[in-house]
């Protein structure tokens, strides 16, 4: 009994060093203490993530099929757009994290500020290009002509946020890649709740607040994402993590600039392939019709709840293959890539034989039109056949990613994708007739060749020689 009061009292202070996020280097220590130091955060970070969309999606499918479709079409035309983010974020972690494990303190806040100036520029030119062009944007998306006018303030606020959630996320990796997922979770928790918290308020009115319907949506989005991005320029300027920002980390370095936009762009690439792949993706399944194209948004969004917390499984390796390989402990660093991959299979397994039995009363909080139900069910019976080997892909990918191979994951994509996802769909979906079940069908394939593919590249080990 007292081992048991032990290991539990062990247990749940190494759960409050996560959350406070003490340590900051994971270069000594036990890997599985490491995985969970910076996991914890992460996952629930991406937690709350999934909470933020889920609740999101409960209350925009309260105005109809046709409002999931305008939000779930913009915010694909949103996640193809912050890819910028994305990639600026893989840079920032995989830049930072091998200057921390080099314990080059200085080199690493410099580093951090250069990735912070091309993200203040870049955000900047993206949210003034699409706000100016929404209704343009839209219509290529595939929004019909008659929902472009219900939708042109919702998108307008949307769009013209994105410099906010660029900056967000380009922060966020920075933080992670310093070791401190810690403040990049409460950077998401303080403006998801805040989202959360006004969604429903702005959308049906309350009191003196009128109903916004869809601005209303938008108008949350906002002010939750420019609090987030206040809350990270107040940590860094308090000095709290262990980059060393000083006068001298504020000026603009040509050389470091250079190296941080040749691989962001490479990461850019590599997060618009998926990206540009999703609005394909709709305007494929939009040939079946509203029905099936609200299905296929919900089940998106609802299979959102237990990828992202693995995702964050997959970012906590990454960190920890940055940081060995900085500190030329290469061969931890693989350890700690099959120990984060083996715990990810485990947790998507039973996320998996979950789903085919609770599926449809789970999807049956989000939508009552029978159709709409049936496609979204059936797409979460088809994926999750793949999260067994995805738990793997979530790893490898973002450890290949921190070694400095990008290139290398961007093609893995382009197999999943482009030669694999996009042309199967089309030729199950409407060449052959099978309709939405043919289009799901591709993408369980598609996912299980992308797994497969990046258990290969890992295992030949070219990433563990790649300089940075």
């Amino acid at each position: 009994m007292k081992t048991i009061l032990a290991q539990t009292r062990s247990f749940l202070h190494l759960l409050r060093t996560a959350f406070l996020g003490k340590e900051k280097t994971f270069t000594t220590g036990g890997i599985n203490r490491a995985i969970v130091l910076l996991s914890v955060p992460m996952v629930m970070e991406l937690l709350m993530e999934s909470l933020f969309v889920c609740t999101n999606l409960f209350f925009v499918s309260r105005m109809g099929a046709g409002a999931v479709a305008i939000v779930g079409t913009a915010e694909t035309v949103v996640s193809f757009v912050y890819s910028v983010s994305i990639g600026l974020s893989i840079a920032a972690s995989a830049m930072v994290s091998r200057r921390v494990g080099e314990k080059q303190f200085e080199t690493a806040g410099l580093t951090a500020m250069q990735i912070i100036y091309v993200g203040l520029v870049m955000s900047f030119l993206l949210s003034t290009v699409l706000f100016v062009f929404n209704r343009e944007v839209l219509s290529l998306a595939g929004i019909p002509t008659a929902m472009l006018q219900e939708a042109d303030v919702f998108s307008r606020l949307m769009f013209g946020s994105v410099f906010f959630l660029i900056m967000r996320i380009t922060m966020n990796g920075v933080f992670r890649g310093a070791g401190d997922a810690a403040t990049a979770m409460r950077t998401l928790w303080l403006s998801n709740t805040i989202n959360i918290l006004l969604c429903p308020l702005l959308i049906f009115g309350w009191g003196p607040v009128p109903a916004l319907g869809l601005a209303g949506v938008a108008l949350a989005a906002v002010i939750a994402r420019v609090v987030g991005v206040l809350y990270q320029v107040v940590f860094l300027a308090q000095r709290r993590s262990v980059l060393v920002i000083g006068k001298a980390q504020l000026v603009p370095s040509p050389e470091i600039i250079r190296k941080v936009v040749k691989l962001a762009f490479a990461g850019t690439l590599q997060y618009m392939i998926p990206s540009s792949s999703w609005l394909l993706m709709i305007r494929i399944i939009s040939h079946f019709g509203s029905d099936a194209l609200a299905g296929y948004v919900i089940a998106q969004r609802i299979g959102s709840v237990v990828t992202m917390p693995a995702w964050g499984i997959g970012n906590a390796a990454g960190i920890l293959t940055g940081q060995n390989i900085g500190a030329n402990q290469v061969a931890r660093a693989e350890a700690s890539v099959w120990k984060a991959g083996l715990i990810n299979t485990c947790f998507l397994g039973i996320i998996a034989v979950v789903w085919q039995f609770y599926a449809v009363p789970v999807v049956g909080l989000f939508t009552s039109v029978p159709a709409v139900s049936g496609n979204a069910v059936t797409y979460l019976h088809y994926i999750s056949v793949a999260y067994v080997l995805l738990g793997y892909t979530m790893v490898i990918s973002r450890a290949l990613n921190a070694a400095g191979e990008v290139t290398v994951v961007s093609l893995l994509y382009i197999l999943m994708f482009y030669l694999t996802q996009i042309p199967l769909s089309y030729l199950l979906g409407i060449r052959m007739a099978m309709g939405p079940d043919g289009i799901f069908l591709a993408i369980l394939v598609s996912e299980i060749v992308l797994a497969s593919a990046c258990i290969i590249v890992f295992r030949k080990g070219r990433w563990k020689y790649r300089k940075l």
